[in-house]
């Protein structure tokens, strides 16, 4: 069999990325708002995750969006010149590079996929023993 195990370079530098991104954003937050969670809709599908929230009054294009590793953070400018956050913390990591958003009627949708791992499934696998 001509195939690799484990990980390579790349992917653990990925998570060591995000272990200090989840570490340290708790951390580093001064001066932002909390946000409402009232003004939030998440929902776990089995393959994403999607959350919805109630913005008006801004433009779409200075809304914030950070993913990293399990959690989700948007800021949103408010009309004193200071920002409101959402931050959200899935059980599940997010694959970042396939994160979408949506603006529509003043309903901000982000759809976050589930990370798949890198384990390999194998069904029942039938055949004669000897």
């Amino acid at each position: 069999m001509d195939g690799k195990r484990g990980y390579g370079l790349l992917d653990f530098q990925r998570a060591f990325d995000e272990f200090f991104d989840e570490l340290l954003i708790d951390r580093w937050h001064c001066g932002v708002e909390a946000h409402e969670s009232a003004r939030a809709q998440v929902v776990d599908l089995r393959d994403h995750y999607e959350v919805r929230i109630a913005v008006s009054g801004v433009d779409a294009n200075e809304i914030e969006i950070e993913v990293a590793g399990q959690r989700l953070v948007v800021r949103v400018p408010n009309a004193g010149g200071g920002a409101v956050e959402s931050a959200f913390t899935f059980a599940e990591s997010i694959d970042r590079d396939a994160t979408s958003a949506r603006w529509a009627g003043g309903i901000l949708t982000i759809v976050l996929p589930k990370r798949r791992c890198g384990r390999l499934h194998f069904g029942c696998v039938q055949g004669s023993a000897g």
